[in-house]
């Protein structure tokens, strides 16, 4: 008698109550659904920024150690605001002697081995003891293990660490003893068509050989159209313009534009994520 009145006494859930706690669940997992969702599109996003920013910063060590070594009179070869040729001194040192062969022998200060094997000779620099500009030569010339003896004759110690090289052709008479010098390779930067993003801009650094061979290679993409570089110079002081002056040995510094974009569109957003970047890069050798 007892377990029938407690098998009438347990009851299950009536089906009103099962609708209801399935009408819950059902409120309840959509409103996790969403907060997933959102939750997804906002990391999505963050990724994408993270992306546009890293564009800006990867490229900004390279481009500005070498801008920053740009001499001022003569450095830029060509120039417009996405396009620039530049001279960039890797080596710097002091004339000791010719040594009588047709070789002019230069003590150099020291310099990082893997800058110095990796920067491509393309000529060497001389700066004028009266006016002091340097005159490029280029064409022609040879950069070649040194002889220590030919500075040790002339009473000019290398530094330790530093070495000596002899070049081709002689500086002139006029230069003499001590006179300033550097070797400099020529390197040409593009913010053009990426080939690493299809449709968007890259940054490319290409490397010119003396005999106009290059070595051209894709920095960092992709880049936004306002992408380029404003230009500084001698007349505008610190107020940038768009296009190079007429004497590009008036430019003083480079005001860089690096924005970069994410290379893909974050779900539920219109256009890629973008991170705008500006700074400014002012020669160190510049005579004023």
């Amino acid at each position: 008698m007892t377990n029938n009145i407690n098998r009438r006494a347990r009851r299950g859930f009536t089906l009103i109550e099962l609708l209801v706690g399935i009408v819950i669940f059902a409120i309840v997992g959509a409103l996790f659904t969403k907060l997933l969702t959102v939750q997804g599109k906002f990391f999505d996003r963050q990724g994408m920024g993270n992306a546009a920013r890293n564009v800006s910063r990867a490229s900004l060590n390279r481009i500005v150690s070498d801008f920053r070594m740009i001499e001022a009179t003569g450095g830029i070869v060509a120039a417009s605001p996405t396009s620039l040729t530049i001279r960039i001194p890797y080596a710097m040192g002091v004339e000791c002697a010719d040594d009588g062969a047709g070789a002019t022998h230069l003590t150099l200060l020291p310099v990082d081995s893997t800058t110095y094997v990796n920067a491509g000779f393309y000529g060497y620099a001389w700066r004028s003891a009266t006016t002091g500009v340097y005159t490029y030569v280029e064409g022609g010339v040879t950069e070649q293990p040194g002889d220590q003896a030919v500075c040790t004759g002339v009473r000019i110690t290398t530094v330790p660490g530093g070495h000596v090289v002899k070049v081709t052709p002689v500086l002139p008479v006029g230069a003499g003893l001590g006179t300033p010098t550097f070797l400099y390779s020529k390197v040409r930067y593009d913010i053009k068509a990426s080939v690493a993003v299809p449709g968007k801009l890259g940054l490319w650094r290409t490397k010119i050989a003396p005999n106009n061979a290059e070595t051209t290679e894709e920095l960092v993409a992709p880049f936004a159209n306002t992408a380029k570089w404003r230009f500084f110079t001698l007349q505008g002081g610190t107020v940038a313009q768009d296009n190079p002056p007429a004497s590009l040995a008036d430019v003083r510094g480079l005001e860089l534009h690096l924005d970069g974009i994410s290379e893909y569109v974050a779900p539920g957003m219109m256009s890629n994520e973008s991170a705008p970047f500006t700074t400014a890069v002012f020669f160190k050798n510049r005579t004023k």
